[in-house]
């Protein structure tokens, strides 16, 4: 099964995607965004990012944070836009979607919602092997995200509603 876990933003966009079999294995990650570009540009180069990713990859779900809310209403709203460009690139091409609060991510990969971003990266690495990550924080929250996606049942992506 191929995971695309996706960490929105306000200029750019972490993406890590890993495989599951027996067990999980990095494929890629990296950074989607170009912070000099004006919101509405930022938004279609987001788009075209993520578009070229599930292409390449043709993920079987997509894990993504769900918006943190802050004191900041234009930042919150600014990531609530990258977001929607984000779903609505997944929705199109019909994969499940699945939605993790970012206290959830950390509670479990780290066993501790309220771990900081060095955990993160120990718990990664832990989950993972030694990889080569020499990306921002984005990029390794993309990672732990599409692992978060990987311990779910899945079978929550996938469920139909009972008729």
């Amino acid at each position: 099964m191929i995971i695309l876990g996706i960490d929105p933003g306000t200029t750019r966009v972490g993406y890590g995607v890993i495989e599951k079999n027996k067990g999980v294995r990095l494929i890629e990650s990296g950074l989607i965004g170009d912070e000099k570009a004006d919101r509405y540009d930022r938004l279609t180069v987001i788009s075209s990012g993520i578009e070229r990713v599930i292409k390449k990859h043709k993920p079987d779900v997509v894990s993504i944070e769900e918006v943190f809310f802050s004191n900041n209403r234009k930042t919150v709203m600014s990531v609530s836009e990258a977001r929607g460009v984000i779903l609505h690139c997944c929705h199109k091409e019909g994969i499940p979607i699945l939605e993790y609060s970012p206290s959830d991510i950390k509670a479990a990969i780290c066993g501790n919602g309220a771990a900081n971003k060095e955990d993160i990266k120990r718990a990664v690495v832990m989950t993972l092997g030694d990889i080569e990550v020499t990306g921002p924080d984005d990029e390794w929250d993309a990672i732990a995200i599409a692992i978060r996606g990987s311990f779910d049942p899945l079978n929550r992506a996938f469920k139909k509603p009972l008729t």
